[in-house]
């Protein structure tokens, strides 16, 4: 659809990265990362529905339906095909239970990758967010191949549990912004963080 899908993808692939990424599955203590599949389409639609969770994300219409995510889905893995995006799945070990969604997102060199979030609301604030980001962070800078030389986030002003969970995974704030809220159809007053690798 030129249609809410086809404007979220700003980040739009580039065909200067040809490096293809394999699916991989991170694993921390509590959580499964893993790449997006089929039976994921419907808490993707159900949580990503939810207004407040798609006004706190940049590229996430509302409303947000099952087309919105099949054709997500398919961009994850045309993602990885050109070496792009990495995207996973954020699912509760214990359970087997989907809860989520982590992803970097490349620039044209495939040295900086901007990283994004989001929980379904049942499960915020009990570290989740943090717990992902962590594995995530060490994964991109410091264990994948090529490595990410510097990674970057924005949080708006109004997310301060983002915030958190940023300066948690040492994120530095590097100065407002203005971010784009296509849910909402404006701009949201928001932080520019950045994390760069250490040699």
């Amino acid at each position: 659809m030129m249609n809410n899908a086809s404007q979220r993808a700003s980040f739009a692939m580039s065909d200067n990265v040809s490096q293809p990424i394999s699916p991989i599955e991170l694993q921390t203590d509590r959580l499964l990362l893993r790449p997006m599949c089929e039976g994921d389409i419907a808490i993707t639609v159900a949580s990503l529905g939810d207004l407040e969770i798609s006004r706190r994300l940049a590229r996430i219409p509302h409303p947000y339906t099952e087309a919105d995510a099949r054709w997500w889905l398919e961009e994850t893995r045309r993602g990885r095909a050109s070496g792009t995006v990495e995207h996973f799945m954020i699912e509760l070990r214990a359970s087997g239970a989907p809860i989520g969604a982590i992803g970097l997102y490349q620039d044209a060199a495939g040295e900086r990758a901007e990283v994004g979030y989001w929980l379904a609301k049942a499960h915020w604030n009990r570290g989740y967010a943090r717990e992902a980001l962590a594995m995530v962070v060490r994964y991109a800078l410091y264990e994948r191949v090529p490595v990410i030389t510097a990674l970057e986030a924005k949080a708006h002003e109004s997310n301060p549990a983002s915030i958190r969970v940023l300066e948690a995974c040492g994120f530095l704030d590097v100065g407002k912004v203005e971010c784009t809220s296509l849910a909402t159809s404006g701009n949201i007053p928001a932080r520019q963080f950045e994390l760069r690798r250490e040699y």
